[in-house]
């Protein structure tokens, strides 16, 4: 996932927000001189571009400012809502004549509570234990006293915004490993025949994915040709020919790949093989990510090729081996009769119920 290095800056005098601001976002450039060289060159020709006021970004950092905490709140709600959070905030105490420090962090941290929030105040308005308790959580809440050095705003600009991306990466690490759980338990006590299984197999792969438009296809290996067993989000005429134009690279894909921006899965054990087609993947950029789907899909492969098996071997029970089934069905049938109430009739109904169960199949 892309790191989140967006900062909001909130003081109510406009010099000190410009100039953490500048500072910040000069932390991020690498080669100062070479910039400078090129942001004349472009004036010189006419190219270039005109900065936003309220909000700037270097070669780190994503810089935004506000002069009071309501249009802070508002930034921060908004942000939040559009999936783009900050990952910190410098919070001046004394903003006259709006909300104060206290006032703003106490209902940022209601809309935003991983947002790492840094105060910034030359008076002791309020003691640290009070707004420790007003804001919460407390080891998201720092203090910085005014006047302040550059080296103390680069080195808790760079502290909080990685503490934070570590935090959002074991966030989502445990989400995934959630669902994963979720989606495994799910394959796993999938029952009824092979296309009930498929079914299920392939919701639970879209919904740790994050999609919504799938489809599974099983290879025939008699006919050598592979068969939509079930789609969602889609039509199925839409899959079939997706299928059959690309039937020689599902045949060939051994390990997930991307297909015409389609995601492939191979569900292939042997003698089985499975492809799951995600149409609308929402992939990512965590390692862990793929290792967690790559064991939802040996669970789906093993789960499969266990139903289509079984499938196989009830199909190929001979005349004689059915006839010998229902021998023991109606055996068993009569001697839970004979039986009556013993202990023992319940062990020769169960002993029929499977053989039943069998020929079902």
């Amino acid at each position: 996932m892309e790191a989140n290095k967006r900062i909001i800056i909130v003081d109510d005098q406009q010099d000190l927000r410009d100039q953490l601001a500048k500072l910040l976002l000069r932390s991020g450039k690498k080669n100062e001189t070479a910039s400078l060289v090129q942001q004349m060159k472009a004036r010189l020709l006419g190219t270039a571009k005109e900065e936003e006021s309220d909000s700037s970004q270097g070669d780190g950092y994503i810089v935004t400012t506000a002069g009071q905490g309501q249009e802070a709140f508002e930034l921060v709600k908004k942000a939040v809502e559009e999936g783009k959070p900050y990952a910190m905030m410098f919070l001046d105490m004394r903003m006259p004549p709006g909300w104060d420090g206290l006032e703003t962090a106490k209902r940022v941290r209601e809309t935003d509570k991983n947002i790492e929030i840094v105060i910034m105040t030359a008076y002791a308005d309020h003691d640290q234990r009070t707004i420790a308790e007003t804001v919460g959580t407390p080891e998201k809440l720092l203090y910085i006293k005014k006047p302040f050095q550059t080296e103390e705003i680069f080195q808790l600009a760079l502290s909080l915004t990685s503490k934070w991306n570590f935090e959002e990466t074991e966030r989502s690490r445990k989400y995934w490993l959630e669902t994963l759980i979720r989606c495994m338990s799910k394959i796993k006590g999938a029952k009824g025949n092979q296309n009930e299984v498929s079914v299920t197999a392939l919701k639970a792969i879209l919904s740790f994915t994050g999609a919504s438009k799938g489809l599974i296809c099983i290879l025939d290996e008699v006919q050598n040709q592979w068969n939509v067993e079930h789609v969602q989000g889609i039509e199925k005429a839409d899959g079939e020919s997706f299928v059959k134009e690309n039937s020689q690279r599902l045949t060939e894909s051994k390990t997930t790949q991307n297909l015409a921006g389609k995601y492939l899965l191979p569900l292939k054990r042997e003698g089985y093989a499975a492809v799951v087609v995600i149409y609308d993947v929402v992939s990512q950029n965590d390692p862990e990510w793929y290792k967690l789907l790559s064991l939802l899909s040996m669970t789906a492969s093993e789960v499969l090729s266990s139903a289509s098996h079984a499938k196989d071997n009830m199909a190929g029970l001979s005349g004689d081996d059915r006839a010998k089934i229902n021998d023991i069905v109606t055996h068993a049938a009569s001697l839970k009769e004979k039986l009556g109430n013993s202990p023992d009739a319940e062990l020769a109904s169960k002993i029929g119920a499977l053989a039943k169960a069998i020929l079902i199949k």
